[in-house]
């Protein structure tokens, strides 16, 4: 029966008549849908149920549905010249408390099949909202897909953690579905996606293999990972969007990294695509482009000839663009207050013109790039304009480098003012690097051709020059309609204000209070900061004083200052309770607190201090930790090769752990002594690779192996003095030990 409904011609899906219904569809008219059954009755709106595939245009009942999904779909739509109106239905496939990074299986699933619009839904809870497979011209719009999975991130206010940063190589593979999406895409030829909402996820959408699409007018914001990604696909416009907040790995004043997060991303042979008139602001990268695995295997191809126009890539805090091993043209932008501008590693034939760089503190550096244009961009503060440079040698591995020219040469930087800038340009190891015509708020210092740069006609002092005149592209022609994308006055903006917890970036909808210091010093400021509404301290713990203890946030000032005193002594362990009574509130999860409840939130920080002696040795062959134990126990029981006294245990490695080690093959032993209050306690184990670990001499935690970084909770009770005892053995790439003690509150 199902296949024959399938052959019916579109028109008469769309047009309902008068038919015979089977008796088992007469049942289902009166009775819930059961697993299995299909929709395919045009003239009414049906109900969503375990296991239903879809086959013909419906509407759906109003409500909220709890259906979980594998990865076959919670529904399933199948046919073409489909039409499916949510009707603000919700299908939801978490339960309530659930820890977005627990949410399994994907909402809705389209596959094999053509000329399907989705429309008016709300669906989240799931690892993929919406994944559609070998569709040609989908459809998706006026729907939220918020709320769906995030990593549980480990990086803390105090430090980094490696564990966050992602790997998106080899989507060939669909490796990118480890993270999850709100719309997953995989060959769907001249999909359009508007108006949608993504925010309280991790990626919003995520295309492989899509050409010709369009997707515009969408809201994709407060993100853990990534806005909107391209992998090999080509010939797509991504228009009006606001993507702002999509960012991981990231703590005013203590690192600034990102973690492979941005509002775009464009993977191996993305081309000719069109992205124009975005808000990218306060994303890891604003766009992150980069040519590919097979480029840098092969030195072919790249992600070329795409043309971004007109976007704001402004406070990210590692690249406002990153666009590497391939050809572009950057036209227009805005880029403010990041760490790079512009990072064009290995860029070659690419315009960079009529572009706005405003205080970062590198406006545009390219490492072995050749073939540069330059020009017509206006450049104002930061400390460094230009720096264009080449490094001494090239990776063994890289087959890039090995089949190509890779020299830095042949820039022309024409045109161009310079405000305020530090140093406007330092150039090394560069040959054919010309300038004229370009203005200086001051001469030109520390241009001295010491490593082989040459310049032409350098000229000082000129006039400033009109930006956005005569510029070699024509702009891209606006959508009808256009949303604006100007970032929201309704909360602070800059990288002070990127502050992402574990489970991704705070997006100012609900009360926080948030530290602005060191969390361990006697004195510590905070602030308090969300939506309009009245706030007062209503209980602290471990503190001697706290002022003020009430205030009020409004439109114009969503920020109040707080001063902190610890008590003195060891161990810190802080609560502060705060209740807020103002305007609606939307938590971290998306749940609702309507304006004039109560609303109490918390600040907590416990640390408990370790006298660590940590101490390293190098083991070889015969004193290999897993083949000659004995032998490995004699090395360590002697002189070590480097010790040190840390207050914590908080390893991360990439090389060597000390001086006189090598980066892989080497053992560490960290013994420690604290006081505890009495109480119950996690101790939080993060290891690669082996591990064992003793409290007060006995054994509680044996992972002797070669693994990935894993972290292992271990529940113990504590009360006075103790000891600690750690061995650790590393054979080879990242190595990481932390031990680290968490309060149990009863």
């Amino acid at each position: 029966m199902s296949a024959n409904r399938k052959e019916r011609s579109p028109k008469a899906v769309q047009a309902p008549r008068k038919r015979r219904v089977p008796l088992i569809c007469t049942v289902l008219l009166l009775t819930p849908f059961f697993a299995g059954c299909e929709a395919w009755l045009s003239d009414r709106a049906i109900p969503l149920a375990p296991g239903l595939i879809i086959t013909e245009s419906v509407t759906i009942e109003p409500g909220t549905y709890f259906l979980s999904g594998d990865s076959l779909g919670a529904i399933q739509i199948q046919g073409n010249g489909i039409t499916v109106d949510f009707n603000g239905a919700v299908l939801d496939g978490a339960v309530a408390g659930q820890d977005p990074d627990t949410f399994a299986g994907v909402g809705l699933r389209i596959s094999d099949s053509q000329s399907v619009t989705i429309k008016n839904a709300v669906i989240k809870g799931f690892k993929v909202a919406v994944m559609v497979t070998d569709v040609a011209d989908f459809h998706l719009t006026k729907s939220d897909l918020s709320y769906n999975w995030r990593q549980r991130l480990k990086s803390t206010i105090e430090r980094e953690s490696q564990d966050d940063w992602m790997s998106y190589h080899h989507n060939e593979n669909d490796e990118w579905l480890r993270y999850g999406a709100a719309v997953y895409l995989r060959r769907a030829d001249r999909a359009k996606i508007d108006h949608i909402k993504v925010t309280g996820g991790q990626n919003g959408i995520m295309a492989t293999e899509v050409n010709d699409a369009l997707f515009y007018n969408n809201s994709i914001t407060f993100n853990s990972s990534v806005g909107i990604g391209l992998y090999r696909s080509s010939r797509n416009q991504i228009l009006h969007n606001r993507l702002d907040f999509n960012v991981r790995g990231h703590s005013p004043g203590v690192y600034n990294r990102g973690q492979d997060s941005a509002a775009l991303l464009l993977y191996e042979q993305s081309n000719e695509n069109v992205i124009a008139y975005n808000s990218a602001t306060h994303s890891g990268d604003g766009l992150f482009l980069w040519a590919g695995q097979s480029t840098m295997d092969t030195g072919e191809g790249g992600c070329n000839d795409n043309l971004i126009y007109g976007n704001d890539f402004s406070f990210a805090p590692t690249n406002g663009i990153e666009v590497t091993f391939s050809r572009n043209q950057i036209i227009n932008n805005r880029i403010e207050g990041c760490w790079h501008g512009i990072w064009g590693g290995y860029s070659f034939d690419t315009l960079v013109e009529g572009n706005e760089f405003i205080n970062n503190e590198e406006h545009i550096a390219v490492e072995h790039g050749q073939r540069l244009s330059i020009k017509n961009n206006q450049f104002s503060g930061g400390l460094i304009g230009l720096r264009i440079w080449e490094r001494k040698s090239q990776p063994a591995d890289w087959g890039y480098s090995r089949n190509r020219d890779v020299r830095s040469q042949s820039y022309e930087v024409s045109s161009n003012t310079f405000e305020g800038v530090t140093t406007p340009f330092l150039i090394e190891n560069t040959v054919d690097f010309n300038t004229i015509g370009n203005s200086f708020s001051s001469p030109l210092e520390g241009a001295v051709d010491e490593t082989g740069s040459r310049f032409a006609d350098p000229v000082f002092g000129e006039d400033v020059i009109v930006l956005n005149q005569d510029l070699s592209v024509t702009a891209p022609q606006r959508m009808p309609n256009a949303q604006s994308v100007t970032i929201s006055g309704s909360h602070p903006v800059g990288r002070d204000y990127m502050l992402i917890d574990e489970w991704g970036p705070y997006d100012f909808r609900s009360p926080v209070i948030w530290p602005r210091s060191r969390r361990r010093a006697h004195e510590q400021i905070f602030e308090i900061l969300g939506p309009p509404g009245k706030w007062r301290i209503i209980r602290t713990q471990g503190l001697e004083g706290i002022a003020p203890s009430d205030g009020e946030l409004t439109a114009q000032d969503p920020a109040d200052t707080v001063q902190v005193a610890l008590k003195q002594g060891g161990t810190v362990d802080i609560q502060i309770e705060v209740q807020f009574l103002g305007e609606e509130i939307i938590d971290r999860f998306g749940r609702e607190i309507s304006a004039g409840v109560p609303f109490i939130f918390t600040y907590e920080h416990f640390f408990l201090p370790i006298d660590w002696r940590v101490s390293w040795f190098e083991y070889d062959r015969l004193t290999d930790p897993r083949e000659h134990f004995p032998a490995f126990r004699k090395l360590i029981e002697g002189e070590p090769i480097f010790s040190e006294r840390p207050t914590e245990l908080a390893y991360q490695w990439y090389g060597a752990p000390a001086p006189g080690l090598p980066e892989n093959h080497f053992a560490t032993v960290a013994e420690g002594s604290f006081y505890a209050p009495n109480g119950l306690y996690n101790l939080d184990v993060t290891s690669d690779d082996g591990v064992r670990l003793w409290l007060d001499g006995e054994l509680i935690h044996d992972d002797w192996t070669y693994h990935a970084p894993q972290l292992e909770v271990i529940p113990v009770t504590l009360g006075g003095n103790h000891s600690l005892r750690a061995e650790h053995f590393e054979i080879d790439g990242y190595a990481t030990l932390m031990i680290s003690f968490r309060r149990t509150r009863e």
